[in-house]
């Protein structure tokens, strides 16, 4: 096999990764996919790349989390109330006004929604920093190590740990704000036919830390990992599963839902009991 034939399928088995990565971190698609392709390019560039798998994976995401940073570093700064200064604008359009309600209820207006959704979502994230946001994300969603992390961000491993630790302090402020959204945008797009619901997931082992977690407290206790005894408490004295957060979101993006807006739902095996 040729060093062409290696890089693309190296690239073609970590695409996939690599996209729902960026897009996390630069919020639009066509950016994303953009750096996606930048990274690509990179990596038909190097005359060495790493020849093992997992060493290929760490060069490919370590190329694109320098990408995304310099693009926000360039893009990523927003003035303070840019979003309620566009909708001011957008009030005093009446032919803007006049078009939006033409639109209510079609498919044209269920794309701009999710686009304005994922603006403001967007604006949650941008509590914290994108060295932050890079290394939460790679530790916890893509399954790197602390230093596997430090590695692919050219960082020390105390450096890590204090991203993650300033992303944790930073994430319930983060979280509040996310709620205190989706009620006020459940107001603001409901009458255009646009439901907006937050679901809150509990802890699942499909994290790194989560499954840390509970292997510490395997270790301290004498259970086994695998053991009710070793999950963090809840109701049902058990771990939550990705399948049961999916489950949710689901359904509240389901016609079956069609009734419910501007809700925030607790799914996390009754670890926390809302009133």
């Amino acid at each position: 096999m040729s060093v062409h034939a290696q890089v693309a399928e190296g690239f073609q088995s970590n695409r996939r990764a690599l996209t729902t990565y960026l897009t996390r971190m630069v919020t639009r698609e066509d950016v994303a996919e953009e750096i996606v392709q930048q990274t690509a390019l990179r990596a038909l560039e190097q005359p060495d790349l790493p020849q093992e798998a997992s060493e290929l994976r760490a060069w490919l995401f370590r190329v694109a989390t320098n990408l995304a940073i310099d693009h926000l570093r360039r893009h990523g700064t927003w003035r303070e109330g840019v979003l309620d200064d566009t909708r001011t604008r957008a009030n005093a359009d009446a032919g803007f006004i006049a078009e939006s309600h033409l639109l209510k209820g079609s498919a044209e207006m269920k794309s701009i929604a999710k686009d304005h959704l994922a603006v403001c979502f967007a604006c949650t994230l941008r509590n914290v920093s994108p060295q932050e946001s890079a290394a939460l994300l790679l530790k916890e969603v893509y399954d790197f190590t602390v230093e596997e992390v430090a590695r692919v961000m050219d960082a020390s491993f105390g450096q890590v740990k204090a991203w993650i630790q300033g992303f944790m302090a930073g994430i319930t402020a983060a979280c509040g704000a996310t709620e205190a959204m989706t009620r006020s945008l459940a107001a603001e797009l409901g009458p255009y036919g646009v439901r907006v619901n937050c679901v809150r997931a509990g802890g699942m082992p499909f994290t790194r830390t989560i499954r840390e977690t509970v292997a510490a407290i395997a270790r301290t206790t004498g259970v086994a990992a695998n053991d009710p005894g070793s999950s963090p408490a809840n109701a049902l004295n058990r771990p939550l599963t990705v399948d049961e957060t999916a489950a949710m979101v689901a359904f509240v993006a389901s016609d079956l839902a069609s009734g419910v807006t501007g809700q925030v739902l607790n799914v996390c095996a009754g670890s926390v009991v809302s009133r």
